[in-house]
Parts: C-alpha cells; sequence; structure tokens
C-alpha cells in the first residue's frame, strides 16, 4: 500500500511539473497524505442454467422457378482416328450397251440413274431392238424403241411419291402370206412393208403416294393412278386408267389386316367403241397359328358389266420340316382383261378389229416347297376355271393372213415345278417344267395356248469373275391349229438352245455375246409365222 501511495504521489508531482512550466520542483510541499481502501465485500456464487429448448418443428417450403437458359456454344469437332483403309471404288451411276447382230439386228441401251439428291432416286433410260430378216423371208422384221423416266422422292413428314413417264413404239409385220398355198401357174403374193406393217404406239403415266416410313398407327397405305393411251395403224385406238387405294394395319408385327380397292377402266375404239368396267374390293387378315402356320382369310369382291362376283382369298402355309420342306394350299380368284394391248403382247399377228372382253377366274392350287441338299425347289399344283380364255385361230381367207380372237370356257389342270441351285461356287443351275390339261367347253383344241414347257438355265464365272457363260434350253409342245380344212392339227415343237457370254475387260468396259437358237429351230409359234433360225448379237457395255 505504501508503495501505491508512493507512486501515486510520484505521478501526481510528475504531472504538475510537466503541466505547470516554470515552477521550482525544490518548493513543492505536501499538504496530506493519499490512503485508499477497499470495504470488506460479501462473493456472491452464481451458477448459470441453460434455456429451455424450442421443440416446435417449422416445413419449410422452396419454390424455385423453372427458366431455361439458351446458351449458344459452337459445336464441338469430332475427330475420328484415322484408320488406313483402301479406297472405296466411285459408283457408276450411267450404263450403256450397244451391238451389231445377224440377220441385220441392232441392239442398244442407255440408262442413267442420278446421285446426289437428297431423300430422292431418279432415273432416265432408253432402248432399242431391231432385226430384218427381209432378205430371206420378205417382211420378217421387227423393231421396238422405248424410253421414259421413273423417280421417288421421300418428305421429311414421312410420306413418299414416285411415278414414272414413257414412251414405246413396236413395229411388226404380217409376213405369213409367204407362208399360204399358191395355186399352180399363181406368182406368189408380194407386198411392201407398209400394207403390212403394223405399229403400236403407248404413251404410259403413272404416280403413287405412300408411307416411305413406319406410322406411329401402324398403318401402311398406298393410294395411285396409272394410265395408258395406246393407238395402232390401221387405226384403233385403247385409253385405260387404273386407280388403286390400300391400307394395311399390323396387329403385333405378324398380324396384317388389308383393305385394297381398285377400279380399272379400259375403252378400245375402231369401227366403235367397247368398254371394260371392273371394281375390286380385296379385304384379308393373315395370322401365324401356334407360332408356325400361317393363314390368310380374305375375299375378293368384284362387279363387271353388271356382273357381281365373290372370289376367296384363302391360303395356308404349314412348315413340315424346319427349312426344308413345306406345304401350301390355297383357293381364290380374280378377273382379268383380254385388251388390245394384252392380245397383242402375247400374239402380235392378231387382227386388230377385234373384241375385247374381260375373263374371269378360280382356282384350288397345293404343293410343298423348300431347300434340300443345296436346292431350292418348289412342287405345286392347280386347278383353274376359266370364263372368256383367249385362243387363236388363222383367219385363211384375207390375202394378208391374221389372227381372229376366239374365247372359249374351259378348265385347266396344271402340274409345275421350278428349282435352283449351285453345285459349284461359281456355278448357278435354274430351271422349271409345266405340264398343263386343257378341258375345252366348245372348242376342239385350246387353239396356239401351250400344254407343256421345260426351260432350263446355267451360269458359270471363269478368271475370278470377269468371265461369266450361260446357255439357255427351251422346249414347248408344238400348238394346236386349225388346218386349211378345218381340222385339227399340230405344229412343229420347240427346241431352243441359246448361248451367251459376257466378259468384263476392266471396271468400265465389257464385251458380250448372243448366240440364239444354235439348233436353227424354224418353228411356227403361230401358224405360217415361223421364227427366225439361228442369231446372233455382239457388242459392247460401259459404265459411267
Amino acid at each position: 500500500m505504501l508503495r501505491f501511495t508512493l507512486l501515486l504521489g510520484g505521478l501526481v508531482l510528475f504531472g504538475s511539473a510537466t503541466a505547470q512550466t516554470g515552477i521550482d520542483n525544490s518548493n513543492v510541499t505536501v499538504v496530506s497524505t493519499f490512503n485508499a481502501r477497499l470495504s470488506d465485500a460479501e462473493r456472491v456464487k452464481v451458477t448459470p442454467t441453460p434455456p429451455v429448448p424450442d421443440t416446435v418443428i417449422q416445413r419449410q417450403q422452396y419454390l424455385v422457378n423453372d427458366r431455361p437458359i439458351s446458351i449458344e456454344y459452337p459445336a464441338p469437332v469430332i475427330r475420328p482416328r484415322g484408320i488406313a483403309k483402301e479406297k472405296a471404288p466411285d459408283a457408276k451411276n450411267g450404263f450403256a450397251s450397244i451391238g451389231v447382230g445377224i440377220p441385220n439386228a441392232l441392239y442398244a441401251d442407255l440408262s442413267y440413274d442420278m446421285s446426289g439428291i437428297d431423300n430422292a432416286e431418279l432415273g432416265v433410260f432408253a432402248r432399242h431392238h431391231s432385226l430384218n430378216n427381209d432378205g430371206n423371208v420378205e417382211n420378217q422384221k421387227s423393231s421396238d424403241t422405248e424410253f421414259g423416266a421413273r423417280g421417288t422422292y421421300l418428305f421429311d413428314q414421312g410420306y413418299a411419291v414416285s411415278g414414272g413417264i414413257g414412251y414405246e413404239t413396236q413395229s411388226r409385220y404380217y409376213y405369213g402370206y409367204n407362208f399360204s398355198p399358191v395355186a399352180e401357174g399363181e406368182e406368189p403374193l408380194t407386198f411392201t412393208d407398209d400394207d403390212v406393217r403394223q405399229r403400236f404406239n403407248t404413251f404410259s403415266l403413272d404416280a403413287e403416294i405412300f408411307n416411305g416410313t413406319r406410322t406411329a398407327a401402324d398403318i401402311d397405305y398406298t393410294a395411285g393412278i396409272s394410265m395408258y393411251l395406246m393407238d395402232g395403224d390401221p387405226a384403233v385406238r385403247e385409253n385405260n386408267v387404273d386407280i388403286h387405294v390400300g391400307a394395311t394395319k399390323w396387329i403385333a408385327d405378324d398380324k396384317p389386316l388389308d383393305v385394297k380397292f381398285r377400279a380399272d377402266f379400259t375403252s378400245f375404239k375402231d369401227t366403235s367403241t367397247q368398254n371394260l368396267t371392273n371394281f375390286y374390293l380385296m379385304p384379308s387378315f393373315t395370322t401365324p397359328i401356334a407360332g408356325i402356320y400361317r393363314l390368310k382369310v380374305g375375299v375378293n369382291l368384284t362387279t363387271q358389266e353388271d356382273d357381281f362376283d365373290v372370289f376367296p382369298n384363302v391360303s395356308v402355309h404349314a412348315p413340315f420340316v424346319n427349312g426344308t420342306l413345306a406345304g401350301f394350299l390355297g383357293w381364290d380368284g380374280n378377273l382379268q382383261n383380254n385388251s388390245l394391248r394384252t392380245l397383242t403382247d402375247y400374239n402380235p399377228w392378231v387382227d386388230t378389229r377385234l373384241r375385247v372382253k374381260t375373263a374371269e377366274y378360280w382356282r384350288f392350287y397345293g404343293g410343298v416347297d423348300g431347300q434340300f441338299s443345296g436346292i431350292n425347289y418348289r412342287l405345286e399344283a392347280d386347278y383353274k376355271n376359266v370364263d372368256n380364255l383367249a385362243t387363236y385361230l388363222l383367219d385363211r381367207r384375207q390375202e394378208i393372213p391374221k389372227f381372229d380372237v376366239v374365247y372359249d370356257d374351259a378348265t385347266i389342270v396344271t402340274l409345275q415345278a421350278s428349282g435352283t441351285m449351285n453345285p459349284l461356287a461359281d456355278l448357278r443351275v435354274n430351271g422349271s417344267v409345266a405340264q398343263r390339261f386343257y378341258s375345252m367347253e366348245n372348242q376342239e383344241e385350246p387353239w396356239h395356248l401351250p400344254s407343256f414347257t421345260l426351260n432350263v438355265g446355267a451360269a458359270y464365272q471363269f478368271l475370278e469373275g470377269r468371265l461369266t457363260t450361260g446357255a439357255d434350253f427351251y422346249v414347248e409342245n408344238g400348238l394346236p391349229y386349225q388346218n386349211a380344212n378345218g381340222d385339227k392339227d399340230n405344229l412343229n415343237g420347240l427346241f431352243d438352245l441359246s448361248l451367251n457370254a459376257d466378259y468384263s475387260i476392266n471396271d468400265q468396259f465389257s464385251g458380250w455375246l448372243r448366240v440364239n437358237n444354235l439348233l436353227n429351230n424354224k418353228r411356227e409359234r403361230f401358224v405360217q409365222y415361223p421364227t427366225i433360225g439361228t442369231n446372233l448379237l455382239v457388242g459392247v457395255s460401259a459404265k459411267f
């Protein structure tokens, strides 16, 4: 305590001395001393306690507004790792082939498919084939020329359109007068080519719309129209319009429900006008049975010339040995027009002053197919009932003989087989055979219709595929006809062996050879119209 008093007193004196300048330190007088004391105090002990906890549960809810933020940034550049490989050959869009032959033959074929068009295909074509054997048989010649274009376009919406346009001209000559009987002392008949020429010019057009991709409802649809205008010399004309609409609803992936509608309008005009108008409605449903068999059930409702017919459309396919042996059975029917176009396609020497008719047929059929020891085969038998079957009789009353179309009702039983095989890696063999049995209602025979046909072909590749050689053998029975006395007779049969070869010089050019009718068979496919004997074509082809 004393020390504290002295210290305090010293601080006061030092403060006075420093605060009051000019005071002599020796003259400081202490008046009294300071004695500070603390009073006694009682210690109080305090014990702290925690506050009462808050047990109330509060639920917090946060509302966040979703605000999309558009951030623009450059697309990343992905660079795949480079792998060395051979450069693929440039695609060839064009094809051209030209050839000449004996007797006096000319052949040309040109086509070009345009590429580089998004969602589109477009191609153009032109063909010509003519032959002139006038040096051996007067006016035995023919000429065919056609050209056109075809394309398809797929829209982003999923539907597609396709269409085509074409023009074809065909010239045939009635040279059968060369084989008409000539009375003793008479000169054989002779005609200029203008006298005996039959020329058909055909303009065709078609368009179709369909689903190019699978629809959300699993419905495939199609609708289209096709038409042609055909005029001939001598003056005849035929017009056709064919409209079709169809839809397929897929119930699962293997149960199609089909509905098809078709309207076919044909008008033929010579000195009068004949019309063929046919309508078809074809619903059907196909379903698997027990996961193995396949059954199709439907009908074909048709009408033509106020005649309404209901044809069945039923078939079943049943595998007996998986991949090796399967059986099929069916019952169906339909209409088929005997028009100027179809009749002249089969027999170019018909008299164009003809009667057109619609044939109707129904048939039972069945057989087996499959694969055995590398052979793909099919064996079939069918029974067909036909109304208005077209047959052909030669009209000998004219100086220039032509064929009349004679219609009759008939039943036809057909047994046929076909198959393909590859006995060697580079050898392919195919063949077919058919035997038909006719039962005519009015006519004695099915005039100029074949009963037996056999086709066998083979192709073999040499030199690592650069050389391909082939052979084709055709056999057909002698067709029935009426002779000059009106009695039934048969023409000579057909035995035709043809050879062909193709050699690739490089990726762009190749050479080819065709030798037809090597056995020089001059049978008459139609009476007094023999075929040309041995003939050949040789040419070159190019891809570009």
